[in-house]
């Protein structure tokens, strides 16, 4: 336990001073980490909050049951109690016609005299339905309305998830784009990182060689060098969250996001504390597999 203490110990007394005796080396990857992670991070922002807005309309009443016009009191409480046992849905809020009426008016006054206009008609009483999260998917929307499209008093089950979907493959595109061009990103890191580490291995050629001699382990050489390589993954890690930071913080204050809703919906909330350690994390685990990856090729220890 003692030696392995004492070898921890050198290790880190080694890449710290491997890291300050090649400052400009050491920045340079730890940089060409942080833009990878910073570019990745943006991906995962904007899915982020492209994926809060879709479970927010989730929420939202995505189905309609529309009673015919004879329907009365009896056929509305039969409905209700069928969809308070039903479990896919949440909750089930009824709308008269003279509260469909007044919400018309209320959207588009401009046309508020319309209705008397053509008699009154067009605002049959319903029924605004929630779904419960697991079910708004739309195999489950429409057997939702298969079932309830044949009850008694039951004019039409309406819905409309098609513009969902297509916002549904929005983010899946956002979120495959983001994961190619973050492979593409990490590899050139990985590139970069282990070019580092090649060079020092170099410059230490000769230093190397005596501890080779006097016994010293593979481990106990290469240790300094993950060390180094984790830490310099680590730093472009926290480079990144911070770009991210600022950036996010920038767009708020834009005057392009007060007056365009749409940035609100795709960049509104920043990222939660575990995408921020993720990208932490993966700084380290990406300096430390490019830093072993070099050793293996470059070192015959």
């Amino acid at each position: 336990m003692r030696r392995l203490l004492r070898a921890l110990l050198h290790s880190m007394r080694e890449a710290r001073d491997g890291l300050w005796r090649n400052p400009g080396l050491s920045l340079l990857s730890a940089a060409s980490i942080g833009v990878s992670l910073y570019i990745l991070g943006l991906f995962l922002l904007l899915a982020f909050n492209l994926d809060r807005f879709m479970d927010a309309l989730g929420r939202d009443a995505q189905a309609q049951i529309y009673l015919v016009d004879s329907a009365g009191t009896a056929e509305a409480d039969a409905l209700r109690a069928l969809l308070a046992k039903d479990p896919a849905v949440a909750s089930a809020r009824f709308v008269s016609r003279g509260e469909a009426l007044k919400r018309f008016q209320a959207t588009f006054p401009a046309l508020k005299d319309l209705p008397a206009q053509i008699g009154g008609g067009g605002f049959p009483p319903s029924f605004e339905i929630t779904l419960n999260r697991g079910h708004r998917d739309k195999a489950s929307v429409e057997a939702l309305g298969r079932t309830y499209r044949g009850q008694p008093g039951v004019a039409e089950v309406r819905y409309d998830l098609a513009w969902l979907e297509r916002l549904a493959a929005v983010v899946t595109l956002v979120r495959r784009g983001g994961a190619g061009i973050g492979v593409l990103l990490l590899a050139a890191v990985m590139v970069t990182v282990g070019a580092v580490v090649r060079l020092t291995v170099l410059a230490r050629r000769e230093e190397i060689e005596i501890m080779k001699l006097v016994g010293a382990t593979a481990a106990f050489i290469r240790g300094p060098f993950l060390l180094g390589a984790s830490a310099q993954g680590v730093a472009g890690g926290a480079l990144a969250i911070g770009a991210l930071a600022l950036t996010h913080r920038l767009i708020e204050r834009s005057e392009a996001f007060r007056e365009n809703p749409f940035l609100t919906l795709v960049v509104g909330q920043f990222l939660p504390r575990e995408a921020l350690l993720l990208i932490l994390g993966g700084g380290l685990v990406l300096g430390l597999i490019a830093a072993a990856l070099s050793l293996r090729r470059a070192a015959s220890f």
